[in-house]
């Protein structure tokens, strides 16, 4: 009986799990890009959110992602960062555009201190050169230690670079044709009360029985 109880709550543990799994897409509160090259610069407007990399000349992507609509301790199982291209790739040599992803607890607010803000990378990876305007990329974020450690503050940030001459552009919240940047984030809730109160009912149950006298031989 006892094996038969633990078999049986493991499955409603791991029925919970699958269950309660869901996706969720968020949109940035807040996108742009920045650089410093020749003074500070920081560009929160445009329909589109250039980088490129080129020398000195270097300008990032910057996301501001509020996570306030999952719970704090919430499952995190993956996190993808998705966005729609308004450019071409174009690239010395034919060469594919480096991808490079950081993510760092945020304040809600594309500044210059997130041009270089220490964070941890979640994204090494490339995009082919050429293409076209339209053209979705998708990027694994891993590991998602980030994206767990924002869930407390509710404000998480993702800073995309690129490098080795490499230039393009993807869609910010102002563009009316695109949608912008996203990232999906696949996580388990913690276990429901009614869940916890089904299983201390049954392992209180299982107890009972287990506790029970025998009966008396010829009665």
């Amino acid at each position: 009986m006892k094996s038969l109880a633990l078999l049986i709550i493991a499955a409603m543990l791991s029925m919970a799990g699958i269950a309660g799994a869901t996706t969720y897409t968020l949109f940035p509160t807040a996108d742009g890009d920045v650089q410093t090259w020749g003074g500070d610069s920081i560009d929160t407007t445009d329909t589109r959110i250039s980088l490129t990399q080129s020398g000195g000349l270097i300008r990032n992507g910057i996301l501001e992602f509020d996570l306030s609509s999952i719970p704090d301790s919430a499952t995190i199982n993956s996190a993808t960062l998705e966005f729609t291209m308004t450019s071409v790739v174009s690239n010395t040599g034919g060469n594919p555009a480096a991808i490079d992803i950081f993510a760092y607890n945020g304040d809600g607010v594309v500044d210059i201190a997130d041009y270089a803000a220490a964070g941890t990378q979640v994204a090494d990876t490339t995009i082919p050169n050429g293409g076209s305007t339209g053209d979705v990329h998708s990027f694994s974020l891993s590991p998602v230690a980030p994206v767990v450690s924002a869930l407390s503050s509710d404000l998480l940030t993702l800073r995309i670079e690129t490098d080795s001459f490499a230039t393009f552009s993807f869609a910010s919240l102002e563009n009316t044709i695109h949608d912008a940047a996203r990232l999906k984030i696949n996580y388990v809730p913690e276990p429901t009360s009614a869940m916890l109160l089904g299983i201390a009912a049954l392992v209180g149950s299982c107890c009972r029985t287990r506790q029970r006298p025998a009966k008396p031989q010829g009665v």
